[in-house]
C-alpha cells in the first residue's frame, strides 16, 4: 500500500499548476514535512527539484506505528498562508492523539473502533474551517467506519473522496 501512496503523491504533484505551491507531510506519531527544514512553509510547484525531492523523500519513509490525525490537522493549521486544498492519503481511522514520545496509553495497544471514531472526531477540531479536504482512502480490512467518516469529511468541506483501485495511478 505504501508504494501506491507514494505513486499517488507523485501523480498528484505532476498535476499541480506551475504557479502554485505545495507541501507534503507524513503523520504517524507526529506530523512532519518530508522535506527537512520546510516546516510551516510552502514549496514551489514550478521547481522540479522541490517536487522530485518531496516524492523521493516520501519514498524513503518507512511507515511505522499508529496514525495521529490530530498532528496532521495541526500541521495544516500552522501553514501560512492557509492551504486552499488538502489531499489526505490514509489507510483508515486514526489510532493516536499525541506523539508517541509522550507515551500515549494508546500508542502500543490495539485501539478499538469506538476509540478510533472518537479520535477522528476530536481531530476534526484541529482542522481549520473553509479548506476542502480531498481524501484518498487505501482501506484496511477491519476498519468499516473509515470510508463513511472520510467521505463525510470530504463532503462537509467541499472536497472529494476516492478509494483508489490497487492499480491506480
Amino acid at each position: 500500500k505504501w508504494n501506491q501512496v507514494v505513486e499517488s503523491v507523485d501523480w498528484i504533484t505532476t498535476q499541480l499548476p506551475t504557479e502554485g505551491e505545495f507541501q507534503v507531510y507524513v503523520f504517524s506519531g507526529d506530523a512532519r514535512p518530508v522535506v527537512p527544514g520546510s516546516e510551516g512553509r510552502w514549496l514551489d510547484a514550478s521547481d522540479v527539484r522541490d517536487l522530485d525531492e518531496a516524492v523521493e523523500r516520501l519514498g524513503e519513509v518507512v511507515p511505522d506505528g499508529g496514525t495521529n490525525l490530530h498532528a496532521a490537522f495541526a500541521a495544516v493549521a500552522a501553514l501560512r498562508p492557509r492551504p486552499d486544498n488538502v489531499f489526505l492519503l490514509t489507510d483508515g481511522l486514526p489510532t493516536l492523539d499525541r506523539p508517541l514520545n509522550e507515551r500515549s496509553r494508546f500508542a502500543r495497544k490495539t485501539v478499538d473502533e469506538s476509540r478510533r471514531i472518537g479520535l477522528f472526531g476530536s481531530a476534526l477540531e484541529k482542522l481549520p474551517r473553509g479548506i476542502p479536504v480531498n481524501v484518498l482512502l487505501y482501506p484496511l480490512e477491519g476498519d468499516p467506519h473509515a470510508a463513511q467518516a472520510y467521505w463525510a469529511l470530504a463532503q462537509s468541506t467541499g472536497g472529494s473522496f476516492i478509494s483508489p483501485a490497487s492499480d491506480w495511478p
